[in-house]
């Protein structure tokens, strides 16, 4: 806007806020003050305004801009007449006011060149208006007339109309909170429909309604509770993609950190029934029992559960009741049912601690822990969870909530809280992939919180599994002699697993492989591609030879040209898998040596006859430099395969195993995508508590476990021997002499703890290590350790 003269000037500093106000936008067709300006004849363009035909101007400082401009009052204007007639009466639309305000409030000027627009319309730019016929209008047996068509109702603004559809999941709710509906009432009402007798024309409605239903309404009322979870699959299916859908105006419950949309639901009941089946000879001692469950959802688990188990109490704690109630109210309101739902999040401690009382839990009592009795298994009381997610999401250093979770109920384990204070709970806990990493498969995923795992726990076992590759492999061969050995515990036990559910190695050692084959242990692996480009020259794919230099004598021409860059390829692949073997046989060689050096460290504290234990002595001697030796030969790379190598089979060899995947009962059944919603295959994993040592009863016990086991992790391929010198100064000389275990190599022990790698430590040392650091006179005292604690990083280590 140009700059104008002094008079105009303080007008303008009073129109401007003006213009900006809502009611005057909504006074005018435009949205700002210069294309409405521009409107009016009386008023020039600013544009041709000059500074002294203002000067001549006779206005009136006082005086507004609507009698400035001439504009017409506020009173005055249709649409705001419209407006305060609906705010006086709410129900009366504005559109009919408007249309007929504007017919009778007519300028005598603008008559006439409206009525030239009736008789020559201009055509209008944009989408052409939708030609309404009159069979919408009329019915077929009416003739159209004038009446019928000026009557033709406006298309009303707003929100379109829901379809019908979206009242299937209505239907099941409806359906599924009902009671079963006797037989012999729907027998009368078909034979009523069919004689052709006098119906109520209500019900006739609603039947016919019924069948233009979508299939998430086949659910009938008619069924038990045990044949509503026993429906298929895809009825769950759809009645969760129903129920994830995003709601309008939702409380603020069902948007927290544990979001309804991030669950991931167990669907299939094939899958529940072969997990109870695996579980049925452990699950004994527990009908009758208490159960807790965390996170039910669609309740098919629960449901399964309960009816193996039969409990006299099933606490269902599910944080979204208004998505999952309706299908759990057949559960709840059948004849005996012993179902209690909690609605609140079992993951928050303070909804948890007000269930565990005598409110919910009568039979329960609370063990001191000076009892011994709080050693002892609880079989009255089992816990259920589904900690499971779709996409995870990082929380406190933590890779998901999952491992939150499972994290604070191994250290309940430790300091007898939450439900632990009854006893020894045994746990069942669907997870995630990832989350598992408290039952590593070997010595390079033995994290933190594996060892919290195995000193909380006395037993760990994955029931159902994903069965995903690892990044980092053992040998194979150690899981092929693995899976005979729990083979053969199945086949005494009467252990059987259904078809279809076999592992990858299950199935690699019933085609009879050893594990003696040479492979790669990274996943870019070059034996595929030179096994297919074999058989492709097999086939006649490619050539050997280049043919294009036939003419050309053949002495001219190097022998590298002579080949085809195919073949060439496929030498390249050759020769690297013949330095691979020359390798890999070279380091299993040395791997060998290492576990003789362990077996003549077993013999010499067997042997009582002193001059073959001088002669054992002698020879390890020997052997150990060698090796030492030849590990210093090495390039960096080759001596931390080979070390992980002889780490996996010391953890391997020990007695019990040091992995707890080793010390399993029984293979592990198999799991689908397409047997959870939304589609993300999940492991149940089944916890149960171990022993606590007499000395856990001192306050600092846990801090200093805590500290020694992330000493262990820091750097978890370094020996024993400097890990032990890192803690504290003087910490290695006390730790050997009040620790046998350590050294001992009948206690999984090694006298030359340069060969003992810090990820090989068992639960056992761990113990005793705690327990001689408590009575350590120089150790470090307790706001030092947390310190330390606190500025390391505490859970998972980066990998």
């Amino acid at each position: 806007m140009r700059k104008l003269g002094p008079p105009i000037k303080p007008i303008f500093q009073r129109i401007l806020p003006e213009v900006n106000r809502k009611c005057f936008l909504n006074q005018t067709p435009g949205n700002s003050f210069n294309a409405f300006a521009r409107k009016h004849k009386n008023l020039p363009s600013p544009s041709d305004l000059e500074v002294s035909k203002l000067q001549n101007l006779n206005l009136d400082l006082s005086s507004s801009y609507l009698e400035i401009f001439e504009l017409p009052e506020r009173d005055s204007h249709p649409k705001y007449n419209a407006r305060k007639k609906k705010q006086e009466n709410g129900l009366e639309s504005i559109s009919n006011t408007v249309v007929h305000e504007r017919k009778t409030k007519k300028n005598p000027t603008t008559e006439k060149s409206e009525e030239s627009k009736l008789d020559n319309p201009t055509k209008k730019r944009g989408r052409k208006p939708k030609v309404h016929s009159l069979k919408e209008f009329t019915s077929p047996e009416e003739e159209p007339s004038e009446k019928t068509i000026d009557a033709t109702p406006l298309k009303k603004r707003g929100r379109k109309p829901k379809k019908q559809e979206s009242r299937s999941l209505n239907s099941i709710q409806e359906c599924l909170s009902n009671k079963a509906v006797d037989k012999k009432k729907t027998k009368k009402k078909e034979t009523t429909n069919a004689a052709g007798s006098k119906g109520n024309p209500k019900n006739e409605h609603s039947i016919s309604t019924s069948e233009n239903l979508t299939i998430d309404a086949s659910i009938s009322c008619e069924k038990s509770t045990s044949k509503n979870y026993e429906s298929s699959k895809d009825e769950l299916i759809k009645y969760i993609r129903k129920a994830h859908l995003k709601k309008r105006r939702s409380s603020l419950l069902e948007n927290q950190m544990f979001d309804v949309k991030n669950r991931v639901d167990i669907v299939d009941s094939n899958l529940c029934d072969d997990a109870i089946e695996r579980l049925r000879p452990s699950l004994e001692k527990y009908k009758g029992c208490d159960i807790i469950d965390l996170n039910p959802g669609v309740g098919l688990w629960s449901h399964k559960l309960h009816k193996e188990l039969q409990p006299r109490n099933h606490i269902l704690m599910e944080p979204h009741p208004n998505t999952y109630k309706s299908i759990l109210d057949p559960l709840l309101e059948s004849s005996d049912s012993r179902y209690r739902l909690v609605t609140d999040n079992g993951m928050n401690w303070t909804h948890l601690e007000n269930v565990l009382s005598k409110k919910y839990l009568p039979h329960q009592h609370i063990i001191d822990f000076r009892d011994p009795r709080s050693e002892q298994v609880n079989n009255t009381l089992l816990v259920t969870a589904n900690l499971a997610c779709n996409q995870p999401r990082r929380f406190l250093g933590f890779r998901s909530l999952g491992s939150v979770v499972i994290y604070q109920f191994l250290s309940a384990i430790r300091t007898r809280a939450l439900f632990q204070k009854y006893g020894k709970v045994r746990m069942l806990l669907w997870i995630n992939p990832y989350d598992a990493r408290i039952l590593p498969r070997n010595v390079a995923n033995r994290k933190k919180s594996s060892l919290d795992a195995a000193v909380s726990c006395s037993h760990i076992e994955l029931i159902v599994d994903t069965d995903e590759t690892d990044h980092k492999k053992r040998e194979k061969s150690l899981d092929i002699k693995r899976v005979i050995s729990v083979v053969e515990k199945m086949k005494e036990k009467g252990v059987r697993i259904p078809e279809g559910r076999e592992t990858n190695i299950l199935k690699a050692m019933r085609a009879g492989e050893t594990g003696l084959e040479i492979e790669e242990l990274s996943p870019k692996s070059l034996q595929k591609e030179l096994q297919q480009m074999k058989e492709a020259l097999s086939l006649g794919d490619f050539e050997k030879d280049s043919g294009e230099d036939e003419e050309l004598d053949d002495s001219t021409i190097p022998n590298f040209l002579k080949k085809t860059p195919e073949y060439e390829r496929m030498r390249e692949l050759n020769r690297r898998h013949r330095r691979r073997i020359i390798k890999s046989h070279k380091l299993s060689d040395l791997a060998d040596d290492f576990q003789k050096i362990q077996t003549l460290y077993r013999k010499s504290c067997l042997t009582k006859n002193a001059t073959k234990l001088n002669a054992i002595k002698n020879k390890i001697k020997e052997s150990s430099e060698i090796f030492k030796e030849n590990i210093a030969s090495l390039s960096p790379n080759d001596a931390s395969e080979l070390q992980y190598m002889c780490d996996n089979r010391r953890a391997y060899s020990q007695e019990p195993p040091c992995l707890f995947w080793d010390r399993r009962e029984a293979e592990p059944l198999k799991s689908f995508e397409n047997e959870f919603y939304p589609k993300k295959a999940l492991g149940l994993l089944d916890l149960r508590p171990g022993f606590m040592p007499p000395s856990s009863r001192d306050p600092g016990y846990y801090d200093t476990l805590s500290f020694l086991t992330m000493q262990m992790c820091l750097v978890p391929a370094q020996s024993l021997n400097e890990t032990l010198e890192n803690l504290a100064p003087g910490a290695r000389d006390w730790m050997l002499a009040e620790c046998p275990s350590l050294t001992d190599p009948l206690r999984n022990g090694c006298p030359d703890l340069d060969l003992f790698s810090a990820r090989c430590i068992t639960s056992e040392m761990l113990i005793e290590m705690c327990e001689a650091w408590l009575r350590w006179p120089f150790r470090l005292q307790r706001d030092e350790l947390l310190h330390r604690l606190g500025s390391e990083a505490y859970y998972e280590q980066a990998d």
